[in-house]
């Protein structure tokens, strides 16, 4: 089963091509937008599982995902929600919050139903700057490695891409802007991010602009391209994956090669 989590924060007009394509490409798997907020289809979840059971006694699911997608947040409310019991598994704002396996939990009584919960999984090499930025804006990297100012300025030409001024103008009593420098100005005023010798914090600002963002309080946003041509185009591309490597990939893999090299002509 494919989970997409926290759909209460993300833009609902992209539920129905998601959910199409996947129908279309994918479709012996069952696909869900959840919110661990709302409970929105938790217990679609759990019947699901249940059907799995029949007739095995008992079930031991795993959820895997990407860092910070909510995937302990989804054991806890699958959890309070199928046994009546409360939170089992620690949550955070921002992604490594569950660093290992760590057993099993109950999530349903009859049939029994035990989940795992796992540490986020991510992709080793990032090379397209701007998937970077989105997914260090929805809190899949850590704040600080992406730098709060440059998600910030990124977060403005999103919003204002999709005419969405009245996320800050109203708020920050501002115009709508370009300038990234504006808005965190206006920001750092209005919560009164100032340092010593009252200068305006933008590093502060930033991160409050960031948060704001992640509550869905400016707005709900997908940042991924779901039009039909962009999904189908996806799919294709994930049928005949092109391996990207980092720089140190490349360097590990050129000493491989030329370690096999020395062997070979040793051997010779």
């Amino acid at each position: 089963m494919i989970i997409y989590n926290k759909a209460d924060l993300a833009d609902p007009r992209t539920e129905q091509p998601v959910t199409q394509a996947l129908a279309e490409h994918n479709p012996n798997t069952p696909v869900l937008f959840t919110s661990c907020h709302t409970r929105r289809h938790i217990q679609s979840i759990l019947q699901y599982a249940a059907a799995l059971a029949d007739p095995i006694p008992q079930v031991n699911l795993m959820i895997v995902g990407m860092p910070n997608v909510g995937k302990s947040s989804l054991l806890n409310a699958l959890r309070h929600v199928g046994v009546g019991k409360g939170k089992a598994a620690a949550t955070g704002n921002q992604p490594g919050v569950t660093r290992s396996v760590v057993g099993t939990v109950k999530v349903l009584e009859h049939p029994a139903i035990y989940l795992i919960d796992t540490p986020g999984v991510m992709v080793p090499h990032l090379a397209d700057p701007v998937r970077s930025l989105r997914v260090a804006l929805t809190g899949g990297i850590r704040d600080h490695l992406a730098d709060e100012q440059i998600m910030a300025d990124y977060l403005l030409y999103e919003l204002n891409k999709r005419n969405a001024y009245d996320a800050y103008t109203s708020y920050y009593k501002i115009d709508p802007t370009n300038d990234v420098n504006v808005l965190l100005d206006a920001v750092a005023r209005r919560i009164g991010a100032i340092v010593k010798g009252g200068e305006l914090d933008p590093t502060m600002a930033s991160k409050f602009l960031l948060k704001q963002y992640r509550q869905g309080k400016l707005g709900r946003y997908t940042l991924d391209d779901t039009s039909p041509e962009a999904l189908d185009a996806f799919f294709e591309q994930v049928k005949s994956p092109g391996v990207e490597l980092s720089r140190r990939q490349e360097k590990k893999l050129a000493k491989l090669a030329q370690r096999k090299e020395q062997r070979r002509k040793k051997d010779a």
